[in-house]
Order: C-alpha cells, then sequence, then structure tokens
C-alpha cells in the first residue's frame, strides 16, 4: 500500500518529469531553429511546432489524469521527430555532432522513469534510442561509429535516472514508516493515558465511597448500627459499579449534589440555586468532591455542621464550597501521594479543566472551594 509521502513524491516526480521535459525541448528546439539552418526550414519549422503543441498537451493530459493511449502516441511522434533529422538536422551539425534532437530525446528518457513502470520506461528507452541512431544515420550527420557513442548515452541516461527514482521512492517509503511508527507510537501512548486516567477516576472513586466509608467506621463516627451506614454502603457498590452516574448529556447540579451529600453523617447548612445545568461529568466530579470534602470534616474536622454553597461568578463559572468551623490543618502536611486531598479533590477537577482550592489553618476550620469555569451563563 502506497503511504502519503511516497504517493506526494509520486505526484512530485511526475508534475517535473512532464513540465521540465516540455520546457527543456521548447528551449533547445527553438533556440536552434533561431540561431541555424534546416536543410528544409518550411518542414523543420512545422516539426519543432509541432513537437512543442505535443509536449504542452502530453503534459496537462498526464498531469490530469495519466492515460495508456497518451504513452503510445508519445513515442510515435517522439520516434517521428528522431527521423525527421533529414529534415531539421543543420549542415554544421556534422562538426557539432550533438543536436536539439539529441537534447530532447535524452530528457524524455529520463523523463519516463519518473512516470513510468520499469518495463515501459526500458521499452521507451529502447525506442526513443534506436529512433535517434536511425536518424542520424539517415540524415548523414555522422557515421555509425560516431552516432553510436553518443546515443548510447541515453541508454545510461535512463539507468542513471531510473535508479534515481528508486532512491526516491524508497526515501517516501521510508518516510512513511517513520510516520507510521510515529502514529503508532502516539496511539500506543493515547491508549496508555486513557488508561491510566481510568485508574486514577476508579481509584478516585474508591476512595470516596467505600473506603471513605470503612474509615468513617473505623475512625469511630459509627459506634453502633446505623441505618445510614448499610444505606451508604449500598450506594458506594452501586457507584464503583458505575450504576448511578449519568454517562452523558447534562443534568441539574443542584438536586445531585443534595443527593449525594445527604446521607454523610453531618448536618448541612444549604445555600443553593434553584438550578445550575452543567455536563453530566463534570456535574458527577463536583458532587464526589464534595462529598470527599464532608467526609473529612467528619472524621477530622471534629465539627458535625458543615456549609455547603452553590454560586456562580461574574464570569459565568461555577464555584462548589465547603466550609467548616473545626479544627483545621497545615496544608504543607498533607502528603502529595494519596488519594485524598490531591487525588480526590485537585487532581479530578484538573483533569475536567477546573480547579480545586482548599485553605486551612489549625483552629480556624476548612475552606474547599470546587470550580468548573466553562458553566453556561
Amino acid at each position: 500500500m502506497t503511504g502519503p509521502a511516497e504517493r506526494e513524491l509520486n505526484r512530485l516526480g511526475l508534475f517535473y518529469a512532464v513540465v521540465i521535459r516540455a520546457v527543456v525541448a521548447a528551449l533547445c528546439s527553438l533556440v536552434s531553429w533561431a540561431t541555424a539552418t534546416p536543410r528544409d526550414f518550411l518542414l523543420a519549422t512545422l516539426v519543432i511546432l509541432a513537437f512543442n503543441a505535443w509536449n504542452v498537451f502530453f503534459a496537462v493530459r498526464m498531469l490530469r489524469r495519466q492515460e495508456p493511449w497518451l504513452l503510445v502516441v508519445d513515442l510515435l511522434v517522439i520516434t517521428g521527430v528522431c527521423l525527421a533529422q533529414v529534415w531539421t538536422a543543420a549542415p554544421e551539425m556534422h562538426v557539432d555532432r550533438v543536436s536539439w534532437v539529441l537534447v530532447a530525446a535524452s530528457i524524455i528518457v529520463v523523463a519516463y522513469q519518473f512516470h513510468s513502470s520499469v518495463l515501459v520506461g526500458a521499452v521507451a528507452a529502447l525506442v526513443i534510442l534506436a529512433a535517434y541512431l536511425t536518424g542520424g544515420v539517415l540524415a548523414k550527420l555522422q557515421d555509425w561509429t560516431l552516432v553510436v557513442p553518443i546515443g548510447s548515452w541515453m541508454a545510461i541516461e535512463a539507468v542513471l535516472g531510473r535508479g534515481l527514482y528508486i532512491l526516491v521512492r524508497r526515501g517516501g517509503r521510508a518516510a512513511d514508516r517513520e510516520f507510521e511508527r510515529g502514529e503508532q507510537v502516539r496511539r500506543e501512548s493515547a491508549v496508555a493515558t486513557a488508561r491510566r486516567a481510568d485508574e486514577r477516576e476508579y481509584l478516585a472513586a474508591l476512595h470516596d465511597t467505600a473506603s471513605a466509608t470503612l474509615l468513617m467506621v473505623g475512625a469511630g463516627v459509627a459506634s453502633r448500627q446505623e441505618s445510614w451506614l448499610s444505606e451508604q454502603a449500598a450506594r458506594d457498590l452501586e457507584v464503583i459499579q458505575g450504576h448511578t452516574d449519568p454517562a452523558d448529556g447534562e443534568v441539574d447540579l443542584v438536586p445531585m449534589l443534595r443527593h449525594v451529600v445527604e446521607h454523610v453523617p453531618v448536618r448541612i447548612e444549604w445555600h443553593l440555586q434553584d438550578s445550575v445545568t452543567l455536563p453530566a461529568v463534570v456535574a458527577v466530579a463536583l458532587c464526589r468532591g464534595a462529598r470527599e470534602a464532608l467526609t473529612n470534616v467528619v472524621r477530622h474536622a471534629g465539627v458535625d455542621i458543615a456549609e455547603v454553597s452553590v454560586t456562580r461568578t461574574a464570569a459565568g463559572a461555577v464555584q462548589v464550597w465547603i466550609r467548616d468551623r473545626g479544627k483545621g490543618f497545615e496544608l504543607a502536611t498533607i502528603s502529595g501521594h494519596g488519594y485524598g486531598v490531591t487525588g480526590s479533590l485537585v487532581e479530578r477537577m484538573a483533569r475536567l479543566g477546573g480547579q480545586a482550592v482548599v485553605t486551612s489553618a489549625p483552629g480556624r476550620g476548612t475552606e474547599v472551594m470546587l470550580e468548573w469555569p466553562d458553566a453556561r451563563a
């Protein structure tokens, strides 16, 4: 299968081959026509004009669509031009031994190697070489001992042209292979990144739910059988299994927030708006972050009341605030390796393009602000 780099090189090879061929053939034939006196001026003029007209037509048609009949007709035209040396050659060519026909035939032989298969390029080189040698002998420019060495150089040019084209094509294929390897590495990196994100999200969800519930039990929050504890454990199991969170679309943050934190064993002072519509994934992250913050209040603050508020800034961002007047703590003492403040709050909001800000000091309570900046006004 041809890659993009090889296709582009083939396209450029075709373009430059047919264009340079037309330009070189036009220049050498017209300069020769203007500076030399051919044996038959009228016929030479007609041959040169017809040849250049065909070169222009050939270039335009080849660039639009490569059709087999173009190559057949092209070889017939070039053969005719080579055989017409009996009229187009100038007498002084006996001395110079290089005519415009030889220059045109040489560039055409090389051009064929860039826009044709190996077989077609070889056949074209042999046909053009035979026609040029025959035309040179018929025109009596030189005898065979002089015509053959000069004309045979076209065969070497054909081989060199084909070799150059093969090197260019190999370079294109090598570039395609490198590009494909790079794309594979990028795909694997994207998959690995997505897998790590899923793992982080799962660990954060586990921390927010079952782990937080078990830690509260271990801390003695539930010293006896509590109805909320079994209900909370059932909800934790549903969250871990992915049965509760909306997958897509937009949802109202306010009722979701009430439902998620209503069973946390702490009294809530609510300061909410009537309705705040957000993408589901953002609302889930805000709700889980709020629950994590309230769980920390239960475990560490030493108070049984907290304040939860939802506000919208002048810029349209949505903020969820969780405040308590408990013990507080030194932020510098928090480890960056756990899934509490770092994993469940800060990293989760950062993955969504939002932020989590925790403010606390010993004896002055704790304030957690969760913000998503892209909310609709």
